[in-house]
């Protein structure tokens, strides 16, 4: 029976080319590339394995993601290099992978480490004085209630101003940008189309990017100053 020997975090891009294929679609290409490039890919025992490959987040559809997180788990240890460049030689541009690091086998999922995410909103139809009041307003705030609307589902009602720690405004020729990093713990997940939506409700919005994933990554300083209330 194989057991998990290592795991290797990976950051990839999910392009332009490729904004409009479905997670599942994303997971089953990254398991079929593993594969392909000869490693040691650990799959779940019992009737229907799976594949052990964990995600951060999953990407809305039609979103452009420029570091994504994947998670590999592996039955033999390789090194990272080799890791990179067998994967590298079985990835299509638009979905390659970037930079791997090595994680604790016992640490949390990166779901559960997940904490920030940060977006790019692309959009028309609103002048530049106006969106830059919109965001200033929105900035000074200390509150802004908001009642998430969902097919379906019960709507959700969450304080957006909290969960939103920094929103910029650059305007361009014929459009602005907004770049904002809102919350993407357990407990709360804010779409970006959400803030869009309270800040500029007449804009046309041209492209969502997801630009970063920000985890709450282990450290044995913070473990030390939990325990005893202080760094030793």
């Amino acid at each position: 029976m194989s057991e998990a020997i290592q795991r290797i975090r990976g950051r990839f891009r999910k392009g332009e080319r490729v904004r409009h294929i479905s997670h599942l679609d994303v997971l089953r290409y990254w398991e079929r590339a593993i594969r392909r490039a000869d490693l040691p890919l650990l799959y779940s025992q019992g009737f229907t394995p799976h594949p052990k490959i964990a995600f951060a987040a999953p990407l809305p559809l039609g979103f452009i993601g420029e570091r994504e997180i994947v998670e590999v788990t592996l039955s033999e240890r390789v090194t990272l290099a080799d890791f990179a460049t067998q994967l590298a030689s079985q990835t299509a541009p638009g979905l390659d992978i970037g930079e791997v690091v090595e994680v604790g086998l016992g640490q949390p999922a990166p779901p559960v480490l997940l904490r920030w995410a940060d977006y790019r909103a692309d959009f028309e139809g609103v002048g530049p004085q106006e969106a830059r009041e919109a965001v200033a307003a929105f900035l000074a705030t200390e509150s802004y209630p908001w009642q998430q609307e969902r097919e379906g589902k019960k709507a959700r009602e969450y304080d957006l101003r909290e969960a939103v720690a920094s929103v910029v405004l650059e305007v361009n020729e014929g459009g602005a940008t907004i770049a904002a990093r809102v919350r993407a713990d357990p407990d709360l997940t804010v779409r970006p189309e959400q803030l869009v939506a309270a800040l500029f409700p007449d804009a046309q919005v041209s492209r969502y990017t997801r630009a970063d994933l920000v985890l709450d990554e282990p450290s044995v300083a913070r473990r030390a100053w939990r325990l005893r209330g202080q760094y030793q």
